[in-house]
């Protein structure tokens, strides 16, 4: 024979979100409504509900986005930040870093290269559209050379910009924005990033940006925890904190 242990029944109980007010647990999980903490005397029970609840913290379903009181203690205050805060970041951070990427690609000649294999291989078809005898031209070497390079660039630059900006701040710019941390999965949800974690998680979300794109960060729609790819190779989590 399985026990369960009974829920309490519906009332105000402390707020687990670890306000110093109330929140109301309708009897299966929490609700929205709060309110101050309330000096109420506790009503009369008989001895055995007493003992019954006696050491009784809470509820042992958790209120959605602050944990489970009764759960994993890293969870506790923990407010996951949901997939469309994660994107807005990643856009916001990705014009930030395309700007960076422009400007030093053309102080190193990439952009002129590029134009330039572009210009080549754009007057090559013009002209087998005028006389179609053979294959249809392919892009050139001095073309892929020239966007790997490029992608290099944008690579070191977007490992540069998040290691220096988690090691500091905790967050990107597009992050900061919106108001999101990082902080490692076994951390206290105020805690700061350490430089190695920074390194990891900066480094590992540049090179799978540059490699499999949005396929990285399309993991924070569908995991337990919000993590993308970066964060399950850094062991890290993203919270909102306003």
């Amino acid at each position: 024979m399985t026990y369960s242990p009974q829920q309490p029944p519906p009332g105000w109980y402390p707020d687990p979100a670890g306000s110093d007010g109330e929140r109301y647990w309708d009897g299966i999980a929490w609700s929205q409504a709060t309110r101050d903490r309330q000096p109420v005397p506790p009503p009369y029970a008989p001895p055995q509900r007493e003992a019954q609840y006696q050491g009784y913290q809470g509820p042992s379903q958790g209120y959605q986005g602050y944990g489970s009181p009764g759960g994993d203690p890293r969870y506790q205050g923990r407010r996951f930040a949901g997939f469309g805060q994660r994107l807005l970041g990643y856009i916001i951070d990705s014009i930030l870093l395309g700007i960076a990427t422009q400007i030093v690609g053309t102080a190193l000649g990439l952009v002129g290269a590029i134009d330039a294999a572009l210009g080549r291989w754009e007057r090559d078809v013009l002209v087998y559209a005028e006389n179609p005898v053979g294959t249809l031209p392919l892009p050139g070497e001095d073309l892929w050379m020239a966007l790997v390079y490029s992608g290099i660039v944008g690579a070191t630059l977007a490992a540069i910009y998040r290691t220096v900006l988690y090691g500091t701040l905790s967050a990107t710019l597009g992050q900061l924005a919106l108001g999101l941390r990082v902080v490692k999965a076994d951390a206290p949800a105020d805690s700061k990033l350490d430089w190695t974690t920074a390194a990891v998680r900066g480094i590992a979300s540049a090179v799978l940006y540059e490699t499999i794109g949005f396929i990285n960060g399309i993991f924070a729609a569908f995991t337990r925890e919000k993590q993308t790819l970066g964060d399950l190779i850094a062991r890290t989590h993203v919270l909102k904190t306003r």
